[in-house]
């Protein structure tokens, strides 16, 4: 089996394949504070709770956008599986072009998304992805990454708003009427909508610049997509645990040679 592990800004993803199915995965925090062997511990005992042995693995592979604890990652996935992980990064084969100023900039979970989307649905296509940050990223038709759009995620947004002490403290659901007619519920859909048709005019914005077909697939993924799923006036696909998926493409393409 393989253990893909996506660190993000807010929670480590935690996937377990066998071949290209995904046959189990889970969360843990994203604590800066916690030691290594404090994660190989948390690792460990998540993988067994899924009813799975630590020695059952053939590879390993991480994706990170929080290098303040990718080592200790790194260090926990070691120790445990006595597997040196493949990290994402300069060097990885991803199966596709990067056309960017600085394809080094390109964050581990937007080239996983990449990948994955590529291997699935081919290109082009455009990637929806709310989790800390709400992204929007396009692959064109040769297959390359044209650009993305970043802007804050629904719950950076509902927190932005909470500063002004002004108005009540709120997590975001999707528990709210079309129009607000209370704060709250204004502000779960000022936060909400406001994202959705932002979105929708990235996309279009996508399509017109690069000339792309009206029918090009639109993925939408990441931990607080569920909210907006159906809120979007234009035909979307899905597909949760894109990012884990993407890393299990990436590390196929580079196992060759790997130990």
């Amino acid at each position: 089996m393989l253990l893909a592990i996506d660190i993000g800004n807010t929670n480590i993803h935690v996937g377990m394949f066998e071949g290209e199915e995904l046959k189990s995965f889970f969360y843990m925090g994203c604590d800066q504070s916690r030691s290594g062997d404090e994660l190989a511990f948390t690792l460990k005992s998540l993988i067994e709770a899924q009813g799975y042995g630590v020695d059952i693995f053939e590879g390993a592979v991480v994706g990170s956008v929080s290098p303040h604890i990718t080592g200790k990652v790194e260090y926990a996935v070691q120790k445990v599986t006595k597997i040196k992980p493949l990290l994402v990064g300069p060097g990885t084969k991803t199966g596709f072009l990067i056309k960017l100023d600085d394809p080094t900039q390109l964050g581990a979970d937007l080239v996983a998304n990449s990948a994955g989307t590529i291997s699935e649905f081919g290109a082009p296509a455009i990637v929806v992805d709310f989790g800390t940050a709400t992204t929007v990223s396009c692959i064109n038709r040769d297959k390359s990454y044209a650009g993305c759009y970043i802007m804050p995620g629904i719950q950076m947004s509902l927190d932005a708003l909470n500063q002004t002490g002004l108005l009540p403290s709120i997590m975001a659901d999707n528990s709210f009427p079309v129009i607000g007619k209370n704060s709250i519920d204004s502000m779960r859909a000022g936060v909400i909508f406001g994202s959705v048709l932002s979105c929708e005019g990235f996309i279009d914005t996508f399509k017109k610049e690069l000339d792309l077909p009206k029918t090009t697939p639109v993925i939408v993924t990441g931990g607080f997509a569920e909210p907006f799923l159906s809120y979007f006036n234009m035909k979307i696909r899905h597909v949760p645990n894109l990012t884990l998926k993407g890393l299990r493409v990436i590390y196929s393409l580079n196992k060759q040679g790997r130990k």
